[in-house]
């Protein structure tokens, strides 16, 4: 009797057991397919245009850029509330003929437009970069996301996010701004020309409302660095009515810098409890012998703020994790881009956490057999180059190495337009 009672009970516990993975299963599925929606319904799909009256207020209120200095510029940008909150981002602009370099160039119109997305703690201050692209013929932009660099409020957490769809509607900003901003210095440099010419009046208006509309039609090239370039390829996906002429992606953070295990397992479970306890800190990771290898204080040659992009990284919480985990998933099962698309990554990876000279010729911070593995998955119309000696940031590799990667890049960007 007493055997019939326990075996009784524990059959009871195990129903009892079942019954609970069940109901916690069926909370999980529930809470999840609720995340999932509200993440998904940050962004309509559907572009996000400023007000001419917003647009024009932003291009009154430019300034000239304090950490870079003259000729660049800024404009400070506001997008509508996403979880309550109002996102501050800016857009830098290298004003088209700036170059000391392309003095023949500055009364030329601009091939194309350029807009710069940077990486994870990071800011845009490449000043060469910009001079590069202008001297090769194209309107230069940067923008600094909100939560980083320019953009970076008091009480902000340097860095942060909790959706890549967060970024979407600065971009859509940034995109809007730069073709207008463009447009107006392309009807000004018309307007030079056509009072130069002050005897061949016969059909100006005309010429000038043709240079106004083709100013504002320009290929658009998106060019990402890191986290900034799965951020590109991420917005470009979802932007398809855009059909952005070229993307340049700079080692992109296409995958987790870890062992199988972790990427395969670690990081998804991580990813699920993120949305339970989306704020809670894991502190911050890396060691600094990226940072040692940029700056100029060190083994680099570069010079920067290193309250916006530190030696050590910002605090990173679940939420970031999950953020980045999602946007890799949608990029493994494959994106749909049809614009040319250009990978460049380096030819080795350093992650030793003592100082070796092999970062001075490594990326060390992501895996390039990842990056290279990935790539393909961008869309049907990709090209990858591996730029030996590189850098995690290949425009900031040392001379020879980086003019590579510009002339490859630039290239690339001429072939598409």
């Amino acid at each position: 009797m007493a055997e019939n009672e326990r075996g009784i009970k524990k059959v009871v516990g195990l129903i009892g057991v079942a019954l609970a993975v069940i109901l916690v299963t069926l909370f999980h599925v529930g809470f999840a397919s609720a995340v999932e929606k509200e993440e998904r319904s940050l962004d309509s799909g559907i572009k996000v245009v400023p007000s001419a009256e917003t647009v024009w207020n932003t291009i009154m209120d430019r300034s000239v850029d304090s950490s870079l200095g003259t000729p660049f510029r800024r404009y400070a940008m506001r997008t509508m509330p996403v979880y309550g909150k109002e996102f501050h981002s800016t857009l830098i602009e290298y004003p088209y003929g700036s170059s000391k370099r392309t003095d023949s160039l500055a009364a030329k119109s601009a091939h194309g437009i350029i807009l710069y997305v940077h990486g994870y703690n990071d800011y845009f201050f490449q000043k060469e970069l910009a001079e590069k692209a202008d001297s090769a013929g194209y309107a230069f932009f940067a923008i600094d996301l909100h939560y980083c660099g320019r953009s970076l409020m008091p009480g902000d957490a340097r860095g942060d996010m909790r959706n890549m769809r967060e970024f979407f509607a600065e971009l859509d900003y940034a995109v809007e701004l730069a073709r207008v901003i463009t447009k107006e210095r392309e009807e000004s440099l018309a307007l030079i020309s056509e009072q130069a010419n002050i005897a061949d009046t016969t059909g100006r208006e005309q010429r000038l409302l043709d240079v106004s509309q083709r100013a504002y039609s320009l290929p658009m090239v998106l060019m990402g660095h890191s986290q900034g370039g799965l951020l590109a390829a991420f917005y470009a996906d979802h932007r398809p009515e855009e059909k952005f002429a070229a993307l340049v992606l700079n080692s992109p953070f296409f995958d987790f810098n870890f062992n199988w295990l972790v990427r395969n397992l670690a990081i998804p479970v991580v990813s699920e409890i993120a949305m339970y306890l989306p704020d809670f800190s894991i502190g911050s990771s890396g060691n600094p012998n990226y940072a040692y290898s940029l700056d100029k204080k060190y083994y680099g040659e570069w010079e920067y703020n290193t309250e916006w992009k530190s030696e050590s990284r910002p605090e990173q919480f679940l939420g970031w994790v999950r953020a980045i985990h999602k946007a890799q998933q949608e990029l493994h099962r494959g994106f749909h881009i049809n614009s040319p698309t250009l990978v460049m990554h380096g030819d080795c990876t350093e992650k030793g956490e003592e100082w070796s000279e092999n970062y001075m010729h490594c990326d060390g911070v992501l895996d390039v057999e990842h990056i290279e593995k990935w790539a393909p998955k961008v869309g049907p119309n990709v090209k990858t180059e591996t730029i030996a000696g590189g850098l995690h940031d290949l425009f900031l590799s040392r001379k020879a190495v980086r003019d590579e990667a510009y002339a490859k890049a630039f290239r690339f960007i001429d072939e598409s337009l």
